[in-house]
């Protein structure tokens, strides 16, 4: 879905929205709603971002458990996220399934799936308070086998197509732009060519996305590097840009959701990484373990990487190798695939294609898996050996493994990978109140201004599975409607 290049300089609507993703298209369908024109403008040619590729689960929680949901959102941002605008994110989510089925589409409970472990239907954080409260959905039946980030696009751009709403693409954003009043007036995108000023009579709605793709904000901003992307390329940090230009105070720069994944040279993404049953380790270049391998939360083991050696320079984790024995590796895929830029590729049910293919590394016995990833020898060999006495004993002392995941490592040959953090998404960016409004650096809003989705996102410490696109379709549409409720300029 995309409409032709505007053929003039200008153009004129209520409401712009930047982004065409899950955020914005929500944004958009309700700012059109409450009766304001809109339009959308796309940087990518083709729209969607990465609710398009998202394993795509949204947050609604059941009636009468907002409270629960508010108090464990507050307690994941660790006091980093005013409640207000907590309570108005669960508010909103608390209408999200009605909303979706009243656009016709059609819902159900999903469990939030542990990748590591699929048989785990437990929310992110279940020790949390109110963790009852975090129920997910999706959208289809049962049985429906298309990827859940595309049913929610093709839903969403059917509505924005009902209403005639435009999909402007190719098109990205360059600035914003204010009247001496310091309100946002509109925005100058660049397309086909030449810069079109698109004038915004009511507001701006910024949904475009994090900053996986710029690797100046992410040396800046995040605790560790290299950090690879696996998501929309488009989301390049634009619309930080963009609004701290017109003075926006930034939030949450730091909180990165992800995990660890392989790389390979047939792909610029790397695959996402997880083990089927709990017969593997990880160890570092020294070829030691360092940290209690099952004891991570999905979306946050990316953190594993965040380990210094006081002794020696940089970090002794990046990259880290996964270790396991044949059992394990024949128990299922290592990639389980569901999100991301790779979803064309099917990894085998056996890893037996990607050990072929070198991307998963065989060797005999302990010592000649270590001469092949260039791991000292005897140090691998002695890791193993301890880390199956604990298995034996059931108890793992230097890690704190639970009983119930001290699988030995046993049956030759052997495997590994090596792993690299990988970046599903960034969540900082312009500050925003419970409208939505971005909030500048003197604490008031930027006039005409607003955004949703993973831009300035409400996360600001830890996140919850469901999270992402749970926010992106309830602050999405708060934005709409506080973007049609202002008044017009002319």
């Amino acid at each position: 879905m995309g409409d032709s290049p505007p053929t003039s300089d200008s153009m004129d609507c209520d409401v712009v929205v930047i982004g065409a993703g899950g955020a914005g298209a929500s944004a958009a369908i309700t700012a059109h709603d409450a009766g304001a024109s809109t339009l959308i403008v796309e940087k990518m040619p083709h729209p969607g971002g990465n609710t398009r590729i998202s394993n795509c689960s949204w947050f609604c929680p059941p009636a009468g458990t907002e409270e629960q949901a508010v108090e464990h959102i507050d307690a994941l941002c660790l006091g980093r996220t005013d409640r207000s605008v907590i309570e108005a994110y669960v508010t909103a989510a608390s209408k999200t399934k009605e909303w979706i089925e009243g656009i016709g589409g059609q819902t159900r409970i999903t469990h939030f799936l542990n990748i590591r472990y699929p048989q785990v239907t437990h929310p992110s954080w279940p020790a949390f308070p109110g963790s009852a409260a975090m129920v997910n959905h999706t959208v289809g039946a049962e049985g429906d086998t298309n990827p859940s980030g595309e049913r929610l696009w093709n839903l969403l751009s059917g509505n924005l197509d009902k209403r005639g709403i435009k999909i402007i693409t190719s098109a990205p954003a360059r600035e914003l732009c204010s009247n001496d009043k310091g309100e946002v007036t509109g925005v100058v995108v660049e397309c086909g060519g030449k810069r079109v000023m698109v004038r915004a009579r009511r507001a701006v709605v910024l949904t475009c996305g994090g900053f996986e793709y710029n690797e100046k904000m992410k040396e800046q901003f995040l605790p560790l590097m290299p950090f690879h992307a696996v998501g929309n390329p488009g989301n390049t940090g634009d619309g930080i840009t963009m609004a701290g230009a017109v003075g926006a105070q930034l939030w949450h720069m730091g909180v990165v959701v992800g995990g660890v994944g392989v790389r390979v040279k047939e792909y610029a993404a790397p695959f996402a990484i997880s083990y089927a049953a709990p017969g593997f380790i990880y160890v570092n270049q020294g070829g030691k373990r360092f940290t209690n391998e099952c004891g991570w939360e999905s979306h946050f083991l990316w953190q594993s990487f965040y380990a210094f050696n006081p002794k020696r320079p940089g970090y002794p984790t990046i990259p880290m190798f996964g270790i396991c024995d044949q059992e394990t590796l024949r128990k299922g895929a290592l990639h389980v695939g569901g999100a991301g830029l790779n979803l064309a590729y099917k990894w085998s049910a056996d890893n037996a294609a990607e050990v072929a293919k070198g991307w998963i590394v065989e060797g005999g016995s302990p010592r000649e898996l270590a001469r092949r990833i260039a791991v000292d020898q005897a140090v691998l060999e002695k890791t193993i050996e301890k880390y199956n006495s604990h298995c034996a004993a059931g108890t793992d002392p230097d890690f704190h493994r639970a009983r119930e995941t001290l699988k030995a490592l046993g049956t030759p040959p052997f495997y590994a990978v090596e792993l690299w953090p990988r970046m599903v998404n960034t969540m900082g960016g312009p500050r925003r109140d419970a409208s939505a409004r971005v909030i500048g650096e003197n604490g008031r809003p930027v006039p005409r201004l607003y955004s949703a989705g993973e831009l300035g996102s409400l996360w600001g410490h830890l996140y919850c599975g469901g999270g992402n696109v749970g926010e992106a379709l309830a602050v999405g549409r708060i934005a709409g409607v506080s973007a049609a409720g202002e008044q017009p300029l002319y």
